[in-house]
């Protein structure tokens, strides 16, 4: 019985035995997938889920130019020479996004440029939440000094809101709401006869277009024209407008902004008419969105 018992165990060990040499070890790094042919290998220690890159050799030109934008319109950044091999990590039209050898960077064209891997794999995609100022609105609440007839000044406020066309170009439209003000003159213009000293409120509105001299800039001088028309003593009298300023940008989508304006209207009552250059001196913060 203990003979029989000692073969069966005999037996079942050399089967186990037999099935654990047949089955071959797990491995403990499985082996990553080649990479694609042409593309660049990622250095050890680069997490896996990295901005994704590849290398790219200047061609066509024996000293190429790297911007700091995509686009011939933004500055130079460096230079290259035919020949440099240099890394690529974002692609935005018909530029790429290069890494310098000096931890500089920079945009060129695709033209300068050969490149064994697909495109498509280094679109640079904008973020949403921080728009640049081209195609994007802007509002403006401001509050100032209203001069009527650059004679007499009143508390002004109101606000704009525009849209920019171009890069240079844009759409505006505001509003504004005064307190005018006038007292007395001895002999009112020479025999005008506007004897009464004068008090009303004043609401004017326009709509126009602006134009930034210095576009893309953090401090940008710009000029305006608008038309529109002026609310005052129960009467419409219709309004032109030009100015000038300036807007410094805080961020991407902030700027303090101030200006001076002049309003050109005429005004008065049914016995006095005149031509008026109404001065506004104002500023507030503009919001991009």
């Amino acid at each position: 019985m203990i003979r029989r018992l000692a073969c069966v165990m005999l037996v079942a060990w050399s089967v186990v035995a037999a099935a654990a040499q047949e089955a071959p070890p797990a491995p403990s790094n499985p082996a990553s997938p080649p990479p694609e042919a042409g593309a660049a290998t990622a250095p050890a220690g680069t997490p896996a889920d990295s901005v994704p890159s590849a290398l790219v050799e200047v061609i066509g030109t024996s000293v190429g130019v790297v911007r700091t934008g995509p686009g011939t319109q933004h500055a130079i950044a460096a230079t290259v020479h035919e020949g440099d091999v240099l890394r690529i990590d974002a692609r935005s039209g018909a530029w790429y996004h290069l890494r310098l050898a000096d931890d500089r960077s920079g945009w060129m064209h695709e033209d300068l440029l050969r490149t064994y891997t697909d495109p498509s794999k280094f679109q640079f995609a904008p973020d949403p939440g921080r728009p640049s100022r081209m195609r994007s609105f802007h509002f403006m609440p401001f509050v100032g000094q209203y001069a009527a007839d650059r004679e007499d000044n009143g508390l002004l406020i109101g606000a704009r809101i525009g849209y920019s066309l171009t890069r240079r170009f844009g759409f505006e439209a505001g509003a504004g709401f005064t307190r005018v003000v006038r007292t007395t003159y001895v002999l009112e213009r020479i025999y005008g006869l506007r004897l009464e000293e004068e008090n009303f409120e004043l609401f004017f509105y326009e709509a126009g277009l602006s134009m930034d001299l210095l576009p893309g800039r953090r401090v940008t001088p710009f000029m305006t024209v608008g038309l529109g028309a002026s609310v005052l003593n129960a009467a419409v009298e219709p309004t032109y407008a030009i100015g000038v300023g300036t807007k410094v940008f805080l961020s991407q989508r902030t700027a303090m902004r101030w200006e001076i304006r002049d309003h050109r209207l005429k005004g008065g009552n049914q016995f006095t008419r005149f031509s008026g250059d109404n001065l506004e001196f104002s500023g507030g913060v503009e919001l991009l969105f």
